[in-house]
C-alpha cells in the first residue's frame, strides 16, 4: 500500500476530526452519556430487549409474554425518542453522516468518474437499490 495514500487518509481524518459536524457529534455524545434521564431510558429499553431475547430462546417460549414485552419495548422506544437529548444526538448523527456521505460521494466520483454520469454504479451504496 502506498505510504502517501495512508498519509493523505490520516490528513483527511484530521480535517474531519476538526469539522464542526464531528465536534458537535462528539460533544453531543458526551453530553448524552451524562444525561441521567436518557441513560435510564436506554437501560430500560435494553433490559426489555434482553428479556425478549431470553424468552425467545427458551425451549417453550411464552408468546403472550413476548407480546407483552414487545409492547413495553415499543413504549420504551417512544419514550426514548421523546427525550430532547436523544433528539439532539440523532440530529448530530444525521448531520455528521450527511457530511461523510458527501465525502464518500466525492471520493467515488474521483475514483469512478464515469459511473454516476453514465448511470452506472458510483461506488456509493447509500440509497442504492442494489446491483443487478
Amino acid at each position: 500500500m502506498s505510504q502517501s495514500v495512508i498519509e493523505k487518509a490520516r490528513e483527511l481524518a484530521g480535517i474531519i476530526a476538526q469539522s464542526p459536524e464531528y465536534i458537535t457529534l462528539r460533544a453531543t455524545e458526551d453530553a448524552a452519556t451524562q444525561d441521567e434521564a436518557l441513560t435510564a431510558y436506554f437501560a430500560r429499553y435494553h433490559e426489555i430487549h434482553r428479556q425478549i431475547e431470553e424468552e425467545t430462546l427458551k425451549k417453550e417460549p411464552n408468546f403472550e409474554k413476548i407480546g407483552d414485552l414487545s409492547r413495553e419495548l415499543d413504549e420504551a422506544q417512544e419514550q426514548l425518542k421523546q427525550q430532547p437529548m436523544y433528539q439532539a444526538l440523532q440530529g448530530a448523527r444525521r448531520t455528521f453522516t450527511a457530511m461523510m456521505n458527501q465525502v464518500n460521494a466525492e471520493l467515488s466520483s474521483v475514483l469512478n468518474p464515469n459511473g454516476a454520469a453514465a448511470g452506472g454504479c458510483s461506488g456509493n451504496c447509500a440509497g442504492c437499490s442494489g446491483c443487478g
